[in-house]
């Protein structure tokens, strides 16, 4: 029998399964792309290392930042899972600091060489099955629909990213 106790107010989850009480870690999942920063344009596996470096350019969303914060602040755990690759990681580590997300971060995950080739959604789903072990992810913030569509799957409140990028 499997139950679960699940209070807004509380960090932790209990779960009662099969091996005993599990306590998973109350998060919200953050893409990066279109979500806390503008969308770089035009990747590609011939000019990834290109990309990579326009990926600086990107403008963070305040509002974006600000709802991570916030979220932080109420004792959520922040989980982002990006579809960027592994190369883009030291880039993806200094925007994430210039914008002033990075500290709040628990836990970043880069799409991994056996999903390069795959959809967005396809690798996010595989990251959110992994995740789930650990978290209980309760919002996410996104902005691609493919990735909101699995989000939605799992249980998990999407707060669609595309709201602020007007009002940036």
């Amino acid at each position: 029998m499997n139950i679960s106790m699940l209070n807004m107010g509380n960090k932790m989850v209990s779960m009662r399964g099969r091996k005993g009480v599990v306590m998973k870690e109350k998060a919200v999942l953050v893409d990066i792309d279109g979500t806390l920063v503008s969308i770089t344009e035009n990747w590609s596996a011939e000019r990834d290392g290109e990309w990579v470096e326009e990926t600086m350019n990107a403008v963070g969303y305040k509002f974006a930042v600000a709802l991570v914060k916030k979220y932080s602040e109420m004792g959520y755990k922040i989980v982002i899972v990006t579809a960027r690759g592994k190369s883009c990681y030291e880039n993806t580590v200094r925007k994430l600091k210039e914008i002033g997300v990075y500290e709040y971060v628990d836990v970043m995950m880069h799409r991994t060489d056996k999903y390069v080739s795959a959809r967005s959604a396809v690798w996010k789903r595989a990251a959110i099955k992994m995740l789930k072990q650990k978290y209980d992810f309760v919002f996410a913030l996104e902005d691609e629909e493919g990735n909101q569509r699995v989000m939605r799957d799992h249980g998990i409140i999407v707060i669609d990213a595309k709201v602020w990028w007007n009002n940036e």
